[in-house]
């Protein structure tokens, strides 16, 4: 049986936002058909991965828009980094969720349910070409509170993960497990491409800030993974982003390090709001 927000998300197929089930899928843009695809499409997650334990990467979260499902990266007790086309069809702030300390994606007990106060596009994101500048920055309603599951990440302070050979970046993400059927949290490993080779075997054009990792057509992100992050020695490096299909060639990422500014500088933008607003409702009540 399919968990409720499926169901959910399928009847609103009939409403008018038909083609949002593949904003947040690691593609170039597919559009599901049907409601059979959908259902098949939603479960490829992290293909041919291994069960993983989220103590080990504490920083992920599930993001819902509308429906929809990606990844995140938790920068502070308040903000999540993901990726900027996760929110292509949908801006509505009240039907989107954070989750925390989930091992699963449907029916988990551990996990904590978070509302979305606000959330920033990289302000050049599409620009020159598509997913250029793929980088988003949520803040939350409350606060994740810290335990050995929910933790904020470590961003990489150099690029010396470029030089890695062997394939040593880590992706997580809630992948199906073909023995129960139950989507669990799980990694897997992958290599990184240098961008003239990457360029070669995908046909994408790489724009400045992005980098590739492979699988060699054995692992892969694939569909709902978008804008989870990727690990080299316990740090994060990347930002998942978008591929030719799952598997069959490199898929791209957005590099962390590059952005590093831009992430920092969000960081504060969205925690001044977040302040003023407070600050502004309490004036108010005192008057």
């Amino acid at each position: 049986m399919y968990p409720a927000f499926i169901i959910t998300s399928a009847l609103l197929v009939f409403s008018s936002k038909f083609e949002f089930f593949s904003c947040h899928l690691k593609d170039l843009g597919e559009k599901n058909l049907s409601l059979v695809h959908l259902f098949e499409e939603f479960e490829e997650r992290i293909l041919g991965g291994q069960n993983a334990a989220l103590r080990d990467y504490p920083f992920n979260v599930q993001f819902f828009n509308y429906g929809g499902l990606c990844g995140g990266t938790i920068l502070t007790r308040k903000t999540v980094l993901t990726a900027a086309h996760c929110f292509d069809y949908n801006s509505n702030i009240g039907e989107m969720k954070i989750v925390s300390s989930a091992h699963r994606v449907r029916h988990d007990r551990a996990s904590s349910m978070h509302s979305i106060w606000d959330f920033i596009l990289h302000e050049e994101y599409n620009i020159p070409k598509k997913y250029s500048n793929d980088l988003a920055v949520i803040i939350i309603h409350d606060s994740f509170k810290f335990s050995s599951n929910v933790q904020k990440a470590i961003l990489t302070n150099s690029n010396a993960w470029t030089k890695e050979t062997r394939p040593k970046f880590v992706a997580t993400g809630w992948g199906i497990v073909e023995k129960t059927r139950r989507r669990l949290f799980q990694k897997t490993y992958l290599r990184y491409v240098p961008r003239r080779d990457c360029s070669h075997m995908s046909g994408l054009e790489l724009r400045a800030g992005m980098f590739c990792l492979f699988g060699d057509q054995v692992t892969d992100t694939c569909r709902g993974d978008s804008g989870g992050g990727i690990v080299w020695n316990k740090v994060v490096v990347g930002v998942v982003s978008h591929g030719v299909g799952c598997l069959d060639s490199p898929s791209v990422y957005m590099d962390v390090y590059y952005f590093r500014s831009w992430i920092h500088e969000t960081v504060k933008t969205t925690y001044n709001r977040f302040n003023k607003f407070h600050a502004a409702g309490k004036q108010n009540k005192t008057e």
